[in-house]
């Protein structure tokens, strides 16, 4: 086996644990019974899903021969949201995990050498304002369109190719794992909100898009953020849209994956012990502009 495939099955048992239908089921099995081969078991069915969630990230951030420490990067956060995962709460494992693992791997990224030296986070939020406006301006590297970038990033034109270099170089790895992924496997390929985009600018900015959301979200104060998430249909601790209802089985006994709703706000005005549904209009409306000036510093 060549060094490439092996990690991209470092998590591969052999053989193939018993298959579930949902794996939500081995972590629930590992809070109860706390035995870490449920993790394992785990890892052995999702590892292809968080192969395409790190290969995207190598593409979109240039990073050749980052490919195992990302995915390890993302592996550590997904157990530290593992730590204090209550599922009670009805959000899966799956969707909880996210924020937590995209954190790590992304404070991996602020820390890496490849091609521009990222030190601080000062440069990898400069690098991040680079790569969006680079977006923005139709991705071309004409001097124009570099001396506009070096502008606003506050930067020499050399550097600011050298920090569009950087962010947009594909890799010749991508190639091979294609291959590998386009081959059948025992794997689940199971996903809340999977996205299949493959054009790595358009992941780029998926990711960063969805950090800076969150990070601006976080950035609010308790009641906000209840509100904001209550009005918007989704859960304030992991942004999920799903949740498992335990009132409502399915033929095998399982609770069944619904969206969550959006409330009103007389709704959330009687939750939250508002004066009025204005209040809570009021209050949501007013959270939304503290996310969108948090926001314009992205």
């Amino acid at each position: 086996m060549k060094e490439w495939e092996k990690e991209l099955q470092i998590y591969r048992l052999m053989p193939a644990p018993p298959k579930e239908n949902n794996l939500q089921k081995y972590i629930l099995r590992y809070l109860s019974k706390k035995d870490d081969k449920y993790i394992s078991w785990f890892l052995h069915y999702y590892e292809r899903t968080i192969n395409d969630k790190v290969m995207s990230i190598v593409q979109d951030y240039a990073m050749v021969g980052h490919f195992l420490d990302i995915k390890q990067a993302y592996i550590i956060g997904m157990l530290k949201a593992l730590q204090d995962y209550d599922p009670n709460r009805g959000v899966p494992f799956i969707a909880y995990k996210e924020y937590a693992a995209m954190r790590e791997v992304h404070e991996y990224i602020r820390t890496m050498r490849t091609g521009f030296t990222v030190q601080s986070n000062d440069e990898y939020l400069r690098l991040r304002k680079a790569m969006r406006l680079f977006r923005e301006y139709g991705g071309k590297v004409d001097s124009v369109t570099i001396q506009k970038i070096a502008q606003v990033i506050g930067a020499s034109e050399k550097d600011t190719a050298e920090i569009i270099r950087s962010g947009m170089q594909n890799m010749q790895f991508v190639d091979y794992y294609w291959q590998y992924a386009d081959e059948d496997s025992e794997e689940s390929r199971e996903e809340i909100a999977a996205d299949g985009t493959s054009e790595p600018d358009k992941l780029f900015f998926q990711l960063e898009r969805a950090e800076a959301v969150m990070d601006a979200f976080e950035n609010l104060n308790y009641r906000e953020r209840a509100i904001v998430s209550a009005h918007l249909g989704f859960c304030m601790e992991c942004y999920s849209t799903k949740y498992y209802d335990k009132n409502d089985l399915d033929v095998d006994g399982n609770p069944k994956l619904k969206s969550r709703p959006k409330e009103a706000f007389i709704d959330i005005a009687i939750d939250h012990g508002l004066a009025s549904p204005d209040t809570a209009d009021k209050t949501y409306r007013k959270a939304l502009q503290k996310m969108k000036e948090k926001l314009k510093d992205v």
